[in-house]
């Protein structure tokens, strides 16, 4: 593609015709290795500095304080240059800080060699200049970064941000208020112009830090971490710094400037890893803040306003607390408006949901209805032929015929199902109560099983005692066990057994019931599926796979109906040796109570 390799060169400067010459790699190993061998320089210049620092005594010499200070700062402004150049001056925020830490590490130089022996040297000074153009720079290159990264923010984002702005600012006002009364009236123009100058850079870069954390949608690389940390350690020592010159207090040599150190080593640490921040979207699960920073920073106002009316505070800082917390209730009256329309907008989707549903049920019960009476005609007809009331039929034919049956059979049990699902979403079955035999129920329902029984070679076993009685719909409940008992009668293999066990008492909660135990010897069910057993249409992976035939309807209506009765039922299950149903029903008040607990016997 010679056009495509020609618009690369143009727009890169590299001839895309050409494969990459080999030795590019081996140089960029070599400047990983570089990179590595200054950054372990750096570190243990840190901990050797500080362990010098730190050590009981007489203070060291300042030639270690020089050498070991311009080491860590010349290899930290090395390694930002070294990466500038991997990313061949691409990474405009790379190309900014090596030039901001390069002014820095110049200022650095100046300052400690043309402190005093105190390790001082006054302000104005050359060395003011290089530390001056350093903090514009790095605020660039965060401006840079954060573009590069936000390309998708949006202006709630950025209100949130201002907002962590303005109440940073009103706490760095008070604690730096008496630096900007120095600026303002003491010294040259000069030297106030300058006195102010730190401060406010220093409150302006730790705002962009604060308002880049405050974002709940940027993603800046795994690294930073470490930038976020350099920044806070330089601003930090640069303030400390601040007011202990203005109290007279600074004395060189003390672990204070350590930090500056480690603030340049920290933000190496982050330009090594730039090629990790490419700009990624957050993802939606994830969007979450860990720290509520708009909402410290409301407090941080409202704490520099309850401060003011205690002691003197600057009126920047009143102003700077009062924008904050002002600022703060403008997207919580938006956000009420909008939370109402997203809530007036959801209710009438409820409400559309509704009517889809109750359209849906009629449509089913309709269809339903409408398919029950040719059903019937269809079954009574075959019944008719079957018998021969047509006249003789071949064998073949027969066979043929009842296979239509079973068919229908399967058709009708679907229509049955559907209209009662569709009666109960529509509230139209509710149990008609009268003290029903539970004994002689089951019994019922195991004749009229008794063809699919035989068939399979299946037994049902029935243990009762007539005296049961329960307060029911008789014709719902007759359709839940005879539901339960087929499927145990379809799911258990040849000369398998279905026991059906009744056990009467008391539960714990004090309420009278029986529970009716339905075991077979079948497949089973594998346990991680046994939540969704009662859910419509579902078919457990064992059915399908045995090709069992059902619809998955049957099960969510025996638990409709049971539950309408104020029962319960539940299911263990062992893939390969079987299943059981729980049944729980309240009791009627004829059915004599046994000595033991009905939790006691379900225990056994």
């Amino acid at each position: 593609m010679p056009h495509a390799n020609a618009v690369r060169s143009a727009t890169t400067g590299v001839d895309a015709s050409r494969p990459p010459a080999k030795n590019q790699p081996r140089a960029a190993g070599a400047l990983d290795r570089v990179i590595r061998a200054l950054m372990g320089v750096a570190i243990v210049a840190n901990v050797g500095y500080l362990a010098v620092l730190l050590l009981p005594g007489a203070p060291q010499p300042a030639s270690v304080d020089i050498i070991l200070t311009l080491t860590i700062e010349w290899f930290a402004t090395a390694i930002f240059w070294i990466v500038a150049v991997q990313t061949r001056f691409a990474r405009w925020d790379v190309t900014l800080a090596a030039i901001g830490i390069t002014f820095n590490s110049l200022g650095e130089t100046h300052y400690m060699l043309a402190m005093d022996e105190t390790g001082y040297l006054p302000s104005p000074a050359l060395a003011d200049i290089g530390y001056l153009f350093y903090y514009p720079l790095t605020l660039a290159a965060l401006v840079v970064l954060v573009r590069r990264q936000s390309r998708k923010a949006t202006a709630s984002v950025a209100f949130d941000s201002l907002i962590a702005v303005l109440g940073a600012s009103a706490v760095l006002a008070v604690i730096l208020s008496p630096l900007f009364e120095y600026a303002v009236t003491g010294g040259s123009f000069l030297e106030g112009a300058i006195t102010a100058a730190y401060p406010l850079f220093d409150i302006l870069l730790i705002a962009v830090i604060v308002a880049v954390s405050a974002s709940p949608v940027l993603r800046m690389g795994p690294r930073w971490l470490f930038l976020v940390v350099g920044l806070l350690l330089f601003t930090g020592a640069d303030i400390a710094y601040a007011l202990l010159d203005y109290n007279d207090a600074y004395l060189g040599g003390t672990p204070l400037d350590v930090f500056w150190c480690a603030a340049v080593t920290f933000a190496a640490w982050w330009v090594i890893g730039v090629g990790q921040c490419e700009p990624q979207p957050r993802a939606k699960a994830s969007m979450v803040r860990v720290l509520p920073i708009p909402a410290l920073a409301v407090l941080a106002g409202l704490g520099v306003l309850v401060l003011g009316t205690q002691v003197t505070v600057p009126a920047v800082a009143l102003v700077l607390a009062a924008a904050t917390v002002a600022l703060a209730a403008i997207p919580v009256m938006f956000r009420q408006a909008a939370l109402a329309r997203l809530i007036e907008g959801q209710e009438q989707v409820v409400e559309r949901l509704k009517e889809l549903d109750k359209s849906k049920s009629d449509i089913i019960g309709t269809v339903s209805h409408e398919m029950r009476t040719p059903l019937t005609s269809i079954l009574g007809f075959l019944e008719l032929v079957l018998d021969g009331s047509g006249g003789p039929i071949p064998g073949e034919a027969k066979d043929l015929l009842r296979v239509a049956e079973r068919s229908a059979r399967r058709l009708e049990n679907l229509v049955g199902n559907m209209l009662m699902m569709a009666r109960m979403e529509a509230g139209k079955a509710a149990p008609a109560l009268a003290a029903v035999e539970v004994g002689p129920m089951l019994r019922r329902a195991a004749l009229a099983l008794r063809p699919l029984s035989a068939s399979r070679g299946v037994g049902i076993d029935i243990d009762c005692d007539d005296l049961v009685i329960v307060e029911g719909d008789e014709g719902q409940l007759e359709r839940v066990f005879t539901n339960v008992m087929e499927n145990a009668v379809k799911f258990s293999p040849a000369n398998g057994t279905v026991h059906v066990e009744v056990m009467v008492g008391v539960l714990h909660e004090g309420m009278r019931a029986v529970t009716i135990t339905i075991a077979d010897t079948g497949i089973g069910i594998p346990a991680d599926e046994l939540p969704r057993l009662f859910e419509r249409f579902f078919r457990a992976s064992t059915a399908r796979e045995n090709i069992v035939p059902g619809t998955g309807l049957g099960l969510s209506i025996v638990r409709e109906i049971v539950q309408s009765h104020d029962g319960d039922i539940a299911v263990t299950s062992t893939v390969g040796e079987g299943t059981t149903f729980y049944i729980t029903l309240p009791v009627s008040a004829a059915t004599p109570t046994p000595s033991e607990p009905l939790a006691a016997q379900l225990a056994e």
